[in-house]
């Protein structure tokens, strides 16, 4: 399967949270089925870290990392930059709760 930034957000920027909510359904999907998505980026021209973080992060948050990482493959079309800003993303949510319980113990 095939899900297209671009089409799916009607959009070629992806830059908001509300959009990066509207990929998270076809990404689960992928998941629940245990299919293997194609998360394209072609025609996209910026993409920020608030839609990765509702769309991918989400993702991360919610289910197992080593089952995505096998199951969605992403085509960063021509953005400079978009693998490092996914890595980013992915390791912040899984890192999530221990960023978290740092925060908390740096503030009591």
């Amino acid at each position: 399967m095939k899900a297209v930034v671009k089409n799916i957000i009607q959009s070629s920027i992806a830059a908001f949270h509300n959009e990066g909510l509207q990929v998270f359904p076809y990404l689960e999907a992928a998941y629940k089925n245990n299919d293997r998505i194609v998360l394209s980026f072609e025609g996209v021209e910026r993409c920020a870290t608030q839609f990765l973080n509702a769309s991918i992060g989400k993702m991360y948050l919610q289910y197992d990392p080593q089952v995505l990482d096998t199951l969605i493959v992403y085509d960063y079309a021509h953005l400079p930059h978009l693998a490092e800003k996914i890595e980013e993303v992915i390791d912040n949510a899984i890192h999530a709760k221990e960023y978290d319980s740092l925060v908390e113990n740096a503030t009591a």
